[in-house]
């Protein structure tokens, strides 16, 4: 296994740990957007035949990057939006306040 597709690896993993175990929410949608670019990078790592990068693998690896930006840009505004109702970004605080 390459240097590169283990760095990927570790990139999902490490944003698998934020979404599961941190409790602020921007601390949550920075793991989902490590995931996001640990994916798109073993998309452009496994898509290399020798030293070259593949056109496809190169274009759904920006593809992944572009759409998961957008959705972690729309994440960061409902976070800013649910701060301003609560108060807290706590995600268990939250869960206390209904209503």
């Amino acid at each position: 296994m390459s240097q590169l597709c283990l760095f990927s690896v570790l990139l999902v993993a490490v944003g698998l740990y934020g979404v599961l175990l941190k409790r602020n929410l921007l601390k949550v949608v920075l793991g989902i957007e490590m995931m996001v670019l640990g994916v798109a990078a073993l998309v452009v790592v496994v898509g290399m035949e020798g030293s070259s990068v593949a056109e496809v693998s190169q274009t759904v690896g920006l593809m992944a990057v572009i759409g998961g930006a957008s959705v972690v840009s729309l994440m960061t505004v409902t976070a800013v939006r649910l701060y301003e109702k609560y108060g807290t970004l706590d995600i268990r605080e939250m869960r206390r306040l209904k209503g």
